[in-house]
């Protein structure tokens, strides 16, 4: 990943990202009172710009932020930021708040929301990391099924920070998180989808989980069943893959320090990979590759 920081357009004014701010009684800032979105663009095309806008406006709607502009004009938003330092493989980021202003205990539509773009080059995770896998951990941060904060993307993110610290101070690329009845939810940041006998399946999103932009492609181009999962069901499945838009494909090769399957990523990961990345191609007009 680059660590170049790329340009913020933030209410209008798109800046270098090291001259854009916000102001300090922002709500996004004070409460975590927003939503977000994360997306990929490849050779300068955001990957399913249209289903990571719907997921961000419906999100405004649930946590009532009046919404400054239509899904056109933020469409125009996105590709005008990316276009600006001519990046090609680029990772995006759309955040809206409710902006400054109102009580902590009130949820009224503030004046004037804030509406930040950011877009930063992005070259994708380390090669072999795909080879090798990655190792997770049950952590004790459980999602809580029941709040509607699972199901879309607050800007209070601090339940996975949380999961994905505790995993990284015990030596884990990821954090698996479980319900509140004890049921697999998510990564901090991944989907989980579960191989067994050739049959994959991945936890409904009843059980805490957020609908992923790369969670459905991946239902779009396998046959996916969706159905509740034991921590044994992950325990003693043949493979498992997470899921998110930056790291499309990633093989679960343990979990809490025990193998899954052989230990190694598996055929249908791999399999899915090739997949998923055709249909990038196909959907962003790039040449199969």
């Amino acid at each position: 990943m680059s660590s170049a920081r790329g340009y913020i357009w933030v209410n209008g004014d798109l800046t270098r990202a090291e001259d854009a701010h916000v102001g300090a009684l922002d709500r996004g800032l004070l409460y975590g009172d927003g939503v977000f979105e994360t997306i990929r663009a490849y050779a300068g095309v955001p990957f399913r710009l249209a289903a990571h806008v719907d997921r961000l406006l419906h999100g405004a709607t649930v946590l009532q932020i009046p919404i400054p502009v239509c899904a056109d004009d933020l469409y125009e938003v996105i590709l005008s930021t990316l276009a600006v330092d001519q990046m090609e493989d680029a990772s995006v980021r759309v955040m809206l708040t409710r902006g400054p202003g109102g009580s902590p205990s009130d949820l009224r539509p503030a004046a004037e929301p804030s509406l930040i773009v950011h877009a930063r080059p992005f070259s994708g995770y380390p090669a072999n990391l795909y080879t090798r896998g990655m190792s997770a951990q049950v952590c004790r941060v459980r999602r809580n099924e029941t709040s509607p904060l699972c199901f879309i993307k607050s800007l209070n993110y601090l339940d996975n920070l949380l999961a994905r610290a505790e995993a990284a101070r015990a030596g884990y690329d990821e954090a698996i998180l479980l319900n509140t009845c004890g049921m697999v939810a998510e990564g901090t940041a991944t989907n989980v989808f579960v191989v067994v006998k050739g049959a994959v399946v991945t936890p409904p999103t009843y059980d805490g989980v957020l609908a992923g932009i790369a969670r459905q492609a991946v239902i779009d181009v396998l046959d996916v069943g969706e159905r509740s999962i034991s921590l044994d069901d992950l325990l003693k499945a043949d493979e498992v893959f997470l899921t998110n838009s930056l790291m499309e494909i990633m093989p679960l090769v343990s979990l809490d320090g025990e193998p899954i399957g052989p230990g190694t990523p598996g055929p249908m990961a791999f399999e899915t990979r090739r997949r998923y990345r055709l249909l990038v191609a196909e959907e962003c007009g790039m040449p199969p590759g």
